[in-house]
């Protein structure tokens, strides 16, 4: 039956639970009159207590308060000296007040828990549509935020596409040189967004991420005879971390090929590490070439180069301190910056 199922007390019909609390009522008399030869005096309510619980704990408070009623009356008439009578005596007063004493407890009980259990169900309830809603309102931002990765990355591609479209009508070299630069930059901006895309906000560990990002920027410039090699501790990034400190990736390597590699034609290789410092929070990020030297004179800081100017911007955004500096062979670029500390799941 459902109510013994759930412990609960759901809408029956009447011919249904007063049917119940007869039949508990009959069965229980029955088996206490077949045993009464085999029982000494004084155990007059010993089949009828689980009447009574049974009856309240499946229909509830009215069929077990009847039952438990004809359960005392009937153990006064048939079981009580003397028997077959309603005569009042002192022993009679004290059975009945013990039979009503511990019925009225156990229905008591058996309510309040009923009660608790239906209180426990509508919460179960308030917290499973809850649950629902907060299942659709995810699938919804999932949709959306693919929608909006999928314009921003379509919107890259078509700023870039039309800066190419321009740049036949320009003729001046060192235009040309900017818009190429500002193309590549566009179109490897729509490939980080598309790698970045997490609708459910997680974070990637950024060692793979800056492989396959290095991997693009070589493609990009055709440098097919210089190697990148990236040693990355298992360090995750935020997204809002994520987008800056990989473009920086990106111009330090393409600054390495553009001067270091003449144009990625000369062999050579880039070495980047993403470690974790012992104290304070924060991680380092190093990208180091055996390329040609930088000069003596060397200042990051009054470079005139568009992609360092655009690093030094964007280690501002990250909060970090980026330096640069010659290496006994080649260059070394080191980029310090605070971690996040990753939202409560």
């Amino acid at each position: 039956m459902r109510r013994l199922l759930d412990f609960g007390i759901e809408e029956h019909s009447l011919a249904l639970r007063w049917g119940f609390a007869l039949l508990a009522f009959a069965v229980a008399l029955g088996v206490r009159l077949a045993v009464d030869d085999m029982l000494p005096p004084g155990f007059p309510y010993l089949t009828f207590f689980p009447a009574v619980i049974v009856t309240t704990f499946i229909y509830g408070v009215a069929p077990g308060v009847a039952v438990a009623i004809a359960s005392g009356l009937a153990s006064w008439y048939f079981f009580m000296e003397p028997v077959h009578t309603f005569v009042v005596t002192g022993a009679t007063i004290l059975a009945l007040g013990f039979f009503s004493v511990i019925v009225a407890v156990d229905i008591l009980l058996i309510h309040i828990m009923h009660l608790a259990l239906r209180r426990l169900r509508a919460e179960s309830a308030r917290q499973s549509r809850e649950r629902e809603l907060s299942q659709q309102l995810a699938a919804s931002r999932e949709v959306m935020f693919k929608e909006l990765q999928h314009r921003i990355s379509n919107n890259l591609q078509v700023l870039a596409a039309l800066m190419t479209l321009r740049r036949g009508a320009v003729r001046d070299v060192a235009a040309q040189r900017i818009l190429d630069q500002a193309t590549e930059r566009l179109e490897l901006l729509g490939r980080i967004h598309r790698r970045l895309h997490d609708p459910s906000g997680q974070r990637i560990a950024f060692g793979l991420f800056l492989e396959s990002l290095c991997d693009d920027v070589l493609q990009a410039a055709g440098a097919t005879r210089v190697q990148v090699a990236v040693a990355a501790e298992p360090l995750v990034l935020s997204p809002e971390q994520t987008v800056p400190v990989a473009l920086i990736v990106t111009e330090l390597v393409s600054n390495a090929l553009e001067h270091g590699f003449a144009e990625g034609q000369r062999p050579g290789r880039i070495h980047l590490a993403l470690t974790r410092e012992a104290e304070g929070g924060m991680a380092r990020l190093t990208v180091a070439n055996d390329g040609a030297p930088l000069r003596e004179d060397f200042d990051p800081a009054r470079s005139e180069s568009l992609g360092l100017k655009i690093v030094a911007a964007l280690a501002q955004q990250v909060g970090g301190r980026f330096e640069m500096q010659a290496a006994p062979q080649g260059t070394v670029s080191r980029l310090t910056f605070p971690l996040e500390q990753a939202p409560p799941e």
